[in-house]
């Protein structure tokens, strides 16, 4: 019996390259505390779940984590400057972890609310090297994932603001290890908050959701390297913020909460690439929508994946256990992390 490992990282419900201010938990005797609008990659080579930055109970961070199937150990305290809500994903051909852009604040008024960040960073492991490269625009929340196939990590959509005005953003962007390379193409309208994540079956992206100027979308698209497609019978309620990863055994992308009308969704879908089906199971409370799934095998919506087994997710004191369809709670100690143990 082999067994996978890989954990969720829950985003707590609160509300260019210099040295990292310390933060909350930059000690690696104390926990990594509470984390929101954080990036999140799982390295494939090194079997290690990658956390950078976001925002704790106090400040906006600027620390690197890895989680290596039993505990949290900081890595780093240099890189990339504080900011939240950046696109990272995992370059599975180069061994490189890409983060680009975010925000330098959470909520609220602050001197420093309209900045948003265009710098390219790559972690390989030991160190963060800043690529000074043209590349996209300013953005926060804009999403990226990595097509394996044509090894590229693509990036699309996310927001600025330009005085007290906010503006969503609609154009791709593909990232070959050495330059970004807009795309002159057509797709989904401008747009933050969406999901993406690579279906290895069909070798194509999958993109749902975010919000626009106007509603929250309901869309699902499809990015091949060339065009993007939109699967009009793929009818399902908009969302914003939700998660997804794709099942490798199952061949069936997996999307979980996010939000809709001002509240969030703790519902769980599948897509087959022809339509979307809820699954009837119950899992994790609603208020855990800011969940990212990294998994050895599972593709999340920046991270690289595979064969889903048990899930052991850990959310406010209370565990579910997923084996298949059926999820069972248990009682739990750390409200932070989520195993998954995969038998085969």
């Amino acid at each position: 019996m082999r067994f996978l490992r890989y954990a969720f990282v829950l985003a707590a419900v609160l509300g260019h390259g210099f040295q990292a201010k310390t933060c909350l938990g930059q000690n690696t005797l104390l926990p990594i505390g509470v984390r929101n609008a954080h990036a999140l990659a799982y390295d494939t080579g090194r079997r290690r779940v990658v956390l950078f930055g976001g925002a704790d109970a106090s400040k906006v961070c600027s620390d690197t984590w890895e989680w290596d199937g039993n505990r949290w150990i900081q890595v780093s305290v240099t890189g990339p400057g504080p900011r939240t809500f950046p696109s990272m994903t995992y370059d599975s051909q180069r061994r490189r972890v890409v983060l680009f852009g975010g925000n330098r604040v959470l909520f609220g008024r602050s001197p420093e609310e309209n900045i948003y960040l265009d710098d390219t960073w790559e972690w390989d492991g030991r160190r963060w090297m800043e690529i000074k490269v043209p590349g996209p625009p300013p953005r926060a929340e804009a999403v990226m994932t990595f097509d394996k196939e044509r090894g590229r990590s693509v990036l699309f959509g996310g927001h600025s603001r330009s005085e007290k005005w906010r503006n969503w953003l609609g154009d791709t962007w593909e990232w070959d290890g050495r330059k970004w390379v807009p795309m002159s193409v057509s797709g989904p309208s401008p747009r933050n908050g969406a999901a993406a994540v690579y279906d290895s079956a069909r070798r194509k992206i999958v993109l749902f959701g975010g919000s626009t100027q106007a509603v929250v979308s309901r869309e699902t698209w499809e990015w091949d390297g060339r065009l993007w497609m939109e699967n009009s019978s793929a009818v399902t309620q908009g969302r914003f913020n939700c998660v997804m990863a794709y099942d490798e055994a199952r061949a069936r992308v997996i999307r979980f909460g996010g939000r809709y009308g001002g509240k969030p969704f703790g519902d769980t879908w599948e897509y087959d690439g022809k339509a979307w089906k809820q699954l009837s199971a119950t899992g994790p409370l609603r208020e855990t929508t800011l969940l990212w799934s990294t998994t050895r095998n599972v593709s999340g919506s920046s991270c690289s994946a595979g064969t889903m087994g048990r899930m052991y997710l850990v959310t406010h004191g209370c565990g579910m256990e997923r084996n298949g369809k059926n999820k069972i709670r248990l009682p739990v100690k750390d409200v932070l992390r989520m195993v998954i143990r995969v038998g085969n």
